[in-house]
């Protein structure tokens, strides 16, 4: 039995070093709200992707598959404090976005300019922290989180910008790409979600999809 599990180990070594060509990039990434989304949250987001591929397009695989992970935070917000006008009360409502993918990459596997298309699948994990605080009142902390799964398309194209563009290792290339994401239905915080009265705190969720447009700018590296 382990000489089967061996032979079948050794095989798939064998096949996936004869069409493999692994690949990574990273991103500088601008998030846009669209749909639901952007009628609670009209800040952009800002962050970035690291993503890593198992296999780029060959002759013999005109495909690439690999994993995308990124962050994305839209931003803090500050509130007037209703007794003084001042901003003595803070609130540190970001929604942040910490996401996995599978990604599916079609496209030219040599040349200088490279166009492609692809699509992902997965999820993300949203948080937001808010303090809130008076000089006169004690802090108060609110943590959120919850789950979506997502989806999307994109297209990008990479530019050659170092290295052979008939050999693709050590070849560097500047990769810029356009991404719709789309999400189930989630919970989370807005600006306005969080009000104070009487030296209370109150707070609603807002809860609906997470879709965004995302432009990222980056370096994808072939190993």
């Amino acid at each position: 039995m382990n000489r089967i599990l061996k032979y079948f180990i050794t095989s798939l070594a064998i096949i996936f070093s004869a069409v493999a060509q692994p690949s990574a990039s990273f991103y500088f990434t601008t998030a846009i709200p669209v749909g639901e989304f952007s009628k609670y949250n009209k800040n952009l987001g800002f962050g970035g992707n690291l993503e890593f591929f198992f296999f780029t397009p060959s002759p013999k695989t005109p495909y690439g598959l690999g994993l995308d992970f990124s962050y994305t935070s839209y931003g803090l917000f500050f509130h007037t404090d209703p007794y003084t006008d001042e901003l003595s009360l803070t609130s540190d409502r970001a929604n942040n976005f910490v996401s996995a993918h599978i990604l599916f990459q079609i496209a030219p596997y040599t040349g200088t300019i490279r166009p492609y298309v692809e699509t992902l699948f997965g999820g993300s994990y949203i948080f937001s922290i808010t303090d809130i605080g008076y000089y006169y009142y004690s802090d108060e902390t609110l943590n959120l989180n919850d789950w979506a799964w997502g989806y999307g398309a994109g297209v990008g194209v990479k530019f050659l910008t170092t290295g052979d563009p008939y050999f693709n290792p050590g070849s560097v290339f500047l990769d810029l790409k356009v991404r719709y994401l789309l999400s189930t239905r989630t919970t989370y915080l807005d600006k306005n979600s969080i009000e104070v009265y009487d030296d209370a705190v109150y707070y609603t969720l807002n809860k609906s999809k997470t879709d965004m447009i995302t432009i990222s700018i980056g370096a994808y590296i072939f190993f």
